[in-house]
């Protein structure tokens, strides 16, 4: 079902998908702490695409590679993302790349939307990082409905759910503010982690939707990723378009 709601300025109506009313209230409340859940009827996936600044560290070849700028676009619809990645590999060359990947494909860019080689065997290591991002792993368990989970381990309140369109287990635990704190994903074959700290309500206008300045991944029990977040935008316009070359190819 969906709502419509006016928006500002004169910009017309737009429709929103109305919350399932088997979605647990606590997935309810821990979407309207960060800025997911909005309006009357109440929405949940009112964050459909973002997009971050970061520095810091990513697991390379043996040791991390170092960040100076790494730029995430995100679209949870899709699913999708593009990652911008430039730094220093750990053997100290030059890192360059833009890594992609959209629904059951996956790229890597010499320039965004240009140039593309097909990389379809990185798109089961590409695929579940949306997830760990606050927003990522809440639409899995929004996407669950009444098959959601919640629970307490260690005195935190968890949120456990599969999506039915990807099939990866998703645990959230929240903070006493009801944020996610950190995130626990079982995808092909692996365990992958993130915690999240300091959030903040300052990256763009007060529209309500706060993201976490620190950022800490993790695949099986192993660094991954840590990430100072430099800036963020919510629902910007990103696109994904899957290149005929990458079809073709695989194919």
């Amino acid at each position: 079902m969906y709502g419509v709601f006016g928006q500002n300025g004169g910009g017309g109506q737009v429709s929103y998908e109305i919350a399932s009313p088997c979605i647990p209230k606590e997935v309810r409340d821990a979407a309207e702490a960060i800025g997911m859940g909005r309006n009357k009827p109440l929405g949940v996936k009112n964050v459909i695409t973002i997009m971050f600044s970061a520095e810091g560290t990513l697991a390379g070849q043996g040791s991390a590679d170092k960040l100076s700028k790494a730029d995430f676009h995100i679209n949870y619809v899709v699913p999708a993302m593009r990652m911008f990645l430039n730094g220093t590999r750990a053997d100290g060359t030059p890192l360059a790349e833009i890594r992609v990947f959209a629904d059951t494909w996956a790229w890597n860019e010499a320039k965004e939307g240009t140039g593309a080689t097909p990389a379809m065997a990185a798109l089961a290591e590409r695929a579940p990082l949306i997830k760990l991002t606050p927003f990522g792993a809440l639409w899995s368990i929004i996407e669950a409905e009444g098959h959601a989970k919640v629970g307490t381990l260690a005195g935190k309140m968890t949120l456990t759910g599969t999506s039915p369109y990807d099939g990866m287990e998703v645990t959230l635990a929240l903070d006493n503010k009801q944020r996610p704190e950190s995130v626990t994903v079982k995808a092909n074959g692996h365990v992958y982690g993130a915690t999240f700290a300091d959030y903040r309500d300052n990256w763009e206008p007060a529209y309500l939707v706060i993201f976490p300045s620190e950022i800490h991944w993790t695949k099986d029990n192993r660094p991954l990723a840590d990430l100072k977040v430099t800036a963020f935008k919510s629902n910007p316009y990103v696109v994904f378009p899957v290149p005929e070359a990458v079809r073709q190819k695989s194919n």
